[in-house]
């Protein structure tokens, strides 16, 4: 499944291919939206924004509401380039004079007025969005501080999108491994020192891995190891998918287990 920083990446290719720019094509091929191209088409895109995992695409009166899941998937290209062969199912087309976005597999779309959003069933539960580069620091850390979450076990709280949204699996493996704190611990037993630490890790690994296209180690790091004959996946992250490898930081092995019915991953040592 995408993490907030796919998402958000995606967001910023579909805002510049159409934002400001009257669609004068429409496709809506999934149950939940059929029959409404009427309300995009020849109408001009305001905005697309990305809300965690979600994305928000306004047009007209009308806000398009959609939610990749396990395997939707954005792609854009100019109008006059054929897509790629696929065995995806095309949900959504929008476009103009210049450019195509499509939206393929996907099973959550909506259609909505503006003032539903801020009741929608997702949206409405989110936590601050660490996928947004403009998220505050006080946000999170007031997040990580607050009592209602103190008797959660971090493994499970992370994938929660009500505490920190856009968080998903290699970003909590991730996370916590940079600020040093084991999966098994809950957010009441952090110290004042190491609920900052995880709330400036939240931050700083998830605009990593918004700016390096999912990399979550130092590009010089990566560098390296790819040098050294690692592949993208095996060089990319700190812990995540590194099971039976060394740790960067130390000699120890990084262990896997399966949390909250999900993958992570953990240094056992620089995890405390």
């Amino acid at each position: 499944m995408p993490e907030g920083p796919e998402i958000h990446r995606a967001a910023n290719r579909i805002a510049k291919a159409l934002v400001g720019k009257t669609l004068n094509q429409v496709e809506f091929h999934y149950k939940t939206v059929e029959g409404l191209e009427h309300y995009f088409l020849n109408k001009e895109v305001e905005y697309v924004k990305a809300r965690s995992k979600g994305l928000l695409i306004s047009v007209g009166d009308y806000v398009m509401y959609s939610h990749n899941q396990l395997y939707g998937r954005w792609t854009v290209n100019r109008a006059t380039t054929k897509p790629k062969p696929t065995n995806r199912s095309l949900r959504v087309l929008l476009g103009n004079d210049k450019n195509i976005a499509r939206l393929w597999s996907a099973t959550d779309i909506e259609i909505l007025e503006p003032w539903e959003l801020v009741g929608h069933p997702y949206l409405a539960k989110l936590g601050p969005d660490v996928a947004d580069l403009e998220v505050r620091y006080e946000d999170v850390l007031a997040q990580i501080s607050s009592p209602k979450f103190a008797r959660r076990q971090l493994s499970g709280l992370l994938l929660d999108q009500g505490f920190l949204a856009g968080v998903g699996n290699y970003l909590r493996s991730e996370i916590l491994f940079s600020a040093g704190i084991s999966p098994y611990r809950k957010t009441g037993s952090l110290t004042e020192d190491e609920r900052e630490k995880l709330a400036k890790s939240a931050i700083e690994i998830t605009a990593l891995a918004y700016h390096e296209k999912g990399v979550t180690v130092p590009q010089e790091l990566y560098k390296t190891l790819r040098d050294n004959g690692l592949s993208r996946y095996q060089a990319r992250h700190y812990a995540f998918t590194r099971d039976g490898l060394e740790c960067h930081t130390c000699d120890s092995l990084i262990v896997h287990t399966r949390l909250s019915s999900r993958r992570l991953d953990y240094c056992p040592k620089c995890q405390i």
